[in-house]
């Protein structure tokens, strides 16, 4: 007897104009042939819980994000689960193949060693308890690093980890992982200088007939109030953030990225081509919140863009606007929202890449976007 799997079976009846009571993910998704697959892509969680910090430690240190820390732990608490409840939903009608979670996958700044090992710990555990069945991919962020011994446990504990959901050997965040005919490139963007060096090298190996995805918890390119919170940025790395921008461009690269908490895809030129970028945030401050500053059009990318967080360190504003006057003439395409939820992608057979964003932990997308249409924005 021959066994069908689902999707086959699904494909089946649908030739035969069967009528299949489908839930919502599984009627915008086309069924998954040999080499296409989807994933899902979740942004920022900021994993926390208040006893996880010395808040002696906090007080003396880092007394300006006490607040943030206690709005991250509220978040984990009431709103966590149903994000990951319902993207497992997603995951499972859709046969997601994993997760791509693009850093700061916890809070940090927990005070000791023994301290962030117990919140990493926690996180990979409350994980593993989700039952997910697939690979949990984790790229490295600012706050999954950031205070007394959080670098240590990245090494000791985050890595084996993520040898172990890549199923091949992890001995620093720079990673590069293959999947069907995608080449998912893992950067660790707080180690510049050598990240370059070793992005210039394993970018070779990427074939004319695969997708390349550049995995960045830092986007490369500035879409908000602060455009100033991107890779290689500085004045004095215009060089390297010019390679970067190229290599992109001539690899057709789809960026994935996150840091700002804020919904964004932008097309941006180079000499090379054109590369895109999507960004998103998983930290969802309540599941009706609000979609706000829905900007969209390249009328929309402006130095304006700063008008959107008046109050953030106004000594760095003209800078930031230097930086998005410079940007403008490159930027292809643009929409911008400020939300946080989470994502699916999938490849067909051509490797055409489609994009639904999910608003916090919503079953009908905002937004559907045929991204390999984009690169000839």
């Amino acid at each position: 007897m021959t066994t069908l799997k689902r999707r086959t079976f699904i494909q089946y009846l649908s030739v035969m104009g069967a009528a299949l009571p489908l839930n919502s993910w599984a009627k915008r998704f086309k069924p998954v042939a040999d080499k296409a697959f989807n994933f899902m892509f979740l942004g920022d969680l900021h994993f926390d819980k208040l006893m996880h910090h010395d808040m002696d430690y906090l007080k003396e240190k880092y007394p300006n994000d006490i607040r943030q820390i206690e709005n991250y732990s509220r978040i984990t608490r009431d709103n966590l689960s149903s994000l990951m409840q319902v993207s497992k939903e997603c995951a499972n009608e859709t046969d997601a193949k994993f997760y791509l979670q693009i850093g700061d996958f916890v809070e940090g700044l927990c005070g000791s060693k023994e301290r962030a090992a117990i919140q990493t710990t926690e996180l990979i555990n409350y994980v593993e308890q989700q039952k997910f069945d697939r690979p949990f991919i984790a790229i490295k962020g600012n706050h999954d690093i950031t205070g007394t011994g959080a670098k240590e446990v990245y090494e000791e504990i985050v890595l084996p980890w993520q040898s172990k959901q890549l199923r091949q050997p992890v001995t620093s965040a720079n990673n590069v992982y293959v999947h069907n005919k995608a080449r998912f490139i893992l950067f660790d963007c707080f180690n510049e200088k050598d990240g370059l060096v070793w992005l210039r090298e394993v970018i070779k190996d990427h074939k004319p007939d695969e997708q390349l995805f550049f995995c960045t918890h830092i986007p490369v390119v500035p879409y908000d109030a602060r455009a100033n919170w991107a890779i290689y940025i500085k004045p004095q790395q215009q060089q390297d953030r010019e390679e970067l921008l190229n290599m992109l461009a001539e690899h057709k690269a789809i960026v994935l990225s996150g840091h700002l908490h804020k919904t964004s895809i932008v097309v941006r030129n180079t000499s090379k081509g054109n590369f895109v970028q999507v960004a998103i945030g998983s930290v969802i401050p309540s599941l009706n919140a609000p979609i706000k500053n829905h900007l969209k059009g390249l009328d929309a990318y402006t130095t304006d863009l700063t008008d959107l967080e008046p109050n953030f360190t106004p000594a760095s504003l003209q800078l930031r606007k230097d930086i998005l006057a410079k940007e403008k003439s490159f930027i292809r395409h643009y929409e911008y929202a400020d939300f946080c939820g989470y994502a699916a992608i999938s490849l067909d057979q051509q490797n055409e890449v489609n994009l639904s964003i999910f608003a916090n932990a919503d079953k009908q997308p905002w937004i559907k976007v045929d991204l390999t249409k984009l690169f000839t924005a």
